[in-house]
């Protein structure tokens, strides 16, 4: 029997945002109205689906165990004045997200929602904690259905996933961030004498990136996973050419190694109009 175990994680879903993910029926609004996903948020949707009917399945194919990792920021909430929004009723919001998750979640053997940005889900990450319930997420050992950190034990290669990072408006500078995290890790694990994560998996700011440092025993993976919202207008406001990466990541875990498998759809930066 294979000894493959596999775990999934996707983030930053943004639903009940314009530019977000939305159900393909639409998202039910209040007195009867409906909301249709624009041509772009058919587009996303379509890579959501096609991640996880093709590039999930064929990974998962064989695996001894399938988990699921929703790392955060599942809705876009209603924060900073914003109107880039199919609806600002956050019920409406987290209806859709669940619409969206249910059928997903039933081809793993386990999931976990981790909280993401309190200005999206709510102080406490509450939407991110109801969403988890309704989908039957691996509890703590507390009662909560979400988690602000996960670590996990695979077959002793040791992850620790978390939602925040922090971001730059620079491309010469998106490792930074992930190198502080490292360091960061590596000055706790030796100043109190406790492990040190073999994956490290982070969010946020929605641009995939993965980094890996030597150490005695093999490498330490860092990796920032990619997204499911496109650019909103905060962020045309900071940098006009970077686009967000649509997609989301395996890590592949056999034989004592973790193997990174990424997915992206590339997103057209624009059309130039014909005078």
């Amino acid at each position: 029997m294979s000894s493959k175990k596999v775990v999934t994680v996707v983030s930053d879903l943004h639903v009940g945002s314009s530019l977000g993910l939305c159900p393909t029926s639409g998202m039910i609004l209040g007195e009867g109205g409906i909301y249709m996903p624009s041509r772009f948020q058919l587009e996303i949707g379509r890579a959501f689906e096609l991640f996880f009917s093709i590039h999930v399945k064929q990974i998962n194919r064989g695996a001894k165990k399938r988990i699921l990792v929703l790392n955060g920021d599942l809705i876009e909430g209603n924060h900073h004045n914003t109107v880039a929004l199919a609806s600002n009723n956050i019920e409406v919001q987290e209806a859709a997200a669940i619409t969206l998750l249910q059928p997903v979640v039933k081809e793993f053997d386990q999931v976990f929602v981790v909280r993401g940005t309190e200005a999206h889900v709510g102080p406490g990450a509450q939407s991110d904690e109801r969403i988890a319930k309704a989908l039957g997420a691996t509890p703590l050992e507390e009662g909560q259905n979400s988690w602000w950190q996960l670590w996990l034990d695979v077959d002793g290669m040791i992850f620790n996933i978390a939602h925040h990072l922090g971001t730059t408006s620079s491309a010469a500078y998106e490792s930074s961030a992930v190198m502080r995290e490292l360091v960061a890790a590596l000055v706790e694990a030796g100043q109190w004498q406790q492990a040190m994560p073999d994956v490290m998996v982070r969010s946020h700011r929605h641009r995939f990136i993965e980094l890996a440092i030597p150490k005695v025993d093999g490498k330490i993976h860092a990796v920032v996973t990619p997204s499911f919202q496109l650019r909103t207008p905060f962020v045309e406001r900071l940098d006009r050419f970077r686009q967000p990466h649509i997609g989301g990541v395996c890590f592949v875990v056999e034989s004592g190694k973790c193997q990174i498998q990424e997915k992206l759809f590339p997103m057209k930066i624009g059309t130039p109009v014909v005078v």
